[in-house]
């Protein structure tokens, strides 16, 4: 048997497809960040984290669809290809090559910044470097293996979380949440799109699809379970970040991570160590889950000669894409070493969204193409849900392009042009 002819191993349990997907949409931004969610719409980004993770369950359920309809590995490029077009899925696999592509270089470099706030003079460049082989090479050895590591490190993920949210809620002060609507309706309004970002990562399943033990209709249901216990995190951590101290404080903070003080009053002395400890295992997690979605889609595209044929050879030892996971992990290597990658990170939200729309639009036109295809979960209420998740998603899309900087959108604007330049000179012949 030649490297060719080996297939995907399906080493992935429920639990396991589970941590994937929630580790992979949980990083660091919920400590992070804070200051900058709270500036923006005070307390009240707690409605807007909610009405976001609304419209992120009907995108969620488009996705299980189409995985049980379509059980392999691919995710929205295989969708959009078959309801549309082999251009129209071409530009929704393109799109998210850039996506994924950028999650690595951009995890790499804030890990080498975290790492060196921790600990002064560590190189930033050679810490994601080294995050970068790490996670490399643990994907090289199997799914089964990295999926282990992300199931430990997404429970250490969350713990930290818990642990210091959780006594935060016998320490909010309700005059700390006043004025709730601090930055009014449009505070509310601007962080729903943002919010909406913070889920990314479910949309990893059907990349690894042809790697779950489960059957087709089980899997599918880790979609919305992963979503509601990620908002549910999100929740949590949101509360204690508005009430424990007055908002108005955190919010105007210039601190790395914000939140120190809240966690110093919470959890004491051990506090910082805990959100630390919590966040560099939601980054790497992150990391991991993104390095498994990339080399999944790029094996798909590989095999259709969308993109090289080399990124379609599957190990034989270990069952795995390494051409593509090779490829993943030097656009980390390199991206440590040039931070102006950075840029790629924004546009990598813009890119999904485009996708995410392009999957509701599959849902749509292939109940209409094929009424008759075996779909062992089907959404309900007719076009009623991936409507709703296109009302979500669009808005969100076209304010994702209004904060891009002017880089981030020349970066997005050049690639798409190169993909289509790329198909209609190149591909389209070979057709």
């Amino acid at each position: 048997m030649d490297e060719k002819a080996s297939t995907l191993k399906r080493g992935l349990t429920l639990v396991t497809l589970f941590t994937l997907l929630t580790g992979a949409m949980v990083g660091m931004a919920w400590a992070v960040l804070a200051n900058v969610i709270l500036d923006r719409s005070g307390p009240a980004n707690i409605v807007s984290l909610i009405i976001a993770a609304i419209f992120t369950l009907f995108v969620g359920l488009c996705f299980a669809e189409l995985c049980s309809m379509m059980p392999v590995a691919g995710g929205a490029y295989i969708y959009v290809r078959r309801a549309m077009s082999k251009f129209g899925g071409f530009i929704a696999g393109w799109l998210l090559v850039l996506a994924y592509a950028a999650m690595m270089p951009g995890e790499c470099i804030i890990i080498g910044k975290l790492v060196a706030g921790i600990i002064p003079g560590a190189p930033v460049a050679w810490v994601g470097v080294a995050a970068a082989i790490i996670f490399t090479v643990i994907n090289l050895l199997g799914i089964a293996f990295s999926a282990i590591v992300q199931l430990v490190l997404t429970v250490i993920l969350f713990a930290g979380m818990f642990i210091y949210a959780i006594p935060g809620f016998f320490q909010i002060d309700a005059a700390n949440l006043m004025p709730f609507f601090g930055r009014g309706a449009a505070g509310v309004f601007l962080m729903v799109p943002i919010y909406f970002l913070a889920f990314m990562g479910y949309d990893i399943l059907p990349q690894a699809a042809e790697e779950v033990k489960s059957p087709v209709r089980k899997m599918v249901f880790v979609i919305p379970l992963s979503i509601v216990f990620v908002l549910l995190a999100y929740l949590a951590v949101a509360i204690t970040n508005a009430g424990v101290l007055p908002w108005e404080q955190i919010a105007k903070s210039t601190e790395p991570v914000p939140i120190m003080p809240i966690a110093t009053k919470v959890l004491g002395p051990s506090g910082p160590a805990i959100i630390i400890m919590a966040g560099i295992c939601g980054l790497v997690t992150t990391l991991n889950g993104f390095v498994v979605g990339a080399s999944r889609l790029m094996m798909a595209m590989g095999k259709d000669n969308e993109l090289p044929r080399f990124f379609s050879t599957v190990n034989r030892r270990f069952a795995v894409p390494h051409w593509s996971i090779l490829f993943v992990g030097v656009l980390g290597i390199i991206g440590s070493f040039v931070p102006q990658l950075i840029v790629l990170f924004d546009t990598a939200a813009s890119a999904v969204l485009v996708t995410y729309a392009l999957t509701a639009i599959a849902v749509i036109l292939l109940r209409k193409k094929e009424p008759e295809a075996e779909r062992p979960y089907k959404v309900p209420w007719g076009n009623l849900i991936p409507i709703l998740a296109l009302v979500g998603v669009v808005p969100t899309f076209l304010v994702s392009l209004g904060i891009l900087t002017t880089g981030a959108l020349i970066v997005f604007v050049v690639w798409f042009v190169i993909g289509v330049i790329y198909y209609l000179l190149y591909r389209r012949k070979m057709a």
